[in-house]
């Protein structure tokens, strides 16, 4: 982003046919006739955009033009495939981990936390063992 705007997008069709690895994003990124969408876009538009204009990846942007998302082709079918995935309000994929009983899991629970992880699972064989009950009391 150039003074927090979007300054264009690089897609695996910019890097198709790159010889040369060494040079920077700005000389094979897409910056002309960028198609992008305004937030607010519904997907049934969002993929409307995308057929007409032949790509996969359909950026998101304020009025100030500024990315605010980004909306993918892959993103409308996997909605379509997985309609009961278990997703936050902003329409992430819900996150669960495991953790044993060792003398480390709170630790691991606390920087789980931190990370923002959804459901924590203690998984262990013996559910009615002492660290079991200590590490969920």
């Amino acid at each position: 982003m150039e003074g927090g705007k979007l300054a264009g997008i690089l897609t695996n069709r910019d890097l198709r046919f790159v010889e040369d690895e060494g040079g920077f994003v700005r000389e094979y990124m897409t910056r002309e006739n960028l198609v992008t969408a305004p937030v607010g876009t519904t997907l049934e538009q969002a993929k409307a955009l995308l057929q007409k204009n032949r790509i996969e990846k359909l950026p998101v942007v304020d009025e100030a033009f500024s990315l605010q998302g980004l909306i993918t082709i892959k993103d409308i079918l996997k909605r379509k495939q997985y309609p009961r995935a278990f997703k936050d309000g902003d329409g992430r994929l819900r996150v669960g981990a495991a953790v044993g009983t060792g003398a480390d899991t709170h630790e691991r629970v606390r920087l789980l936390a931190e990370r923002g992880v959804d459901l924590i699972v203690v998984d262990t064989a013996h559910g009615h063992s002492e660290a079991a009950l200590r590490t969920v009391g």
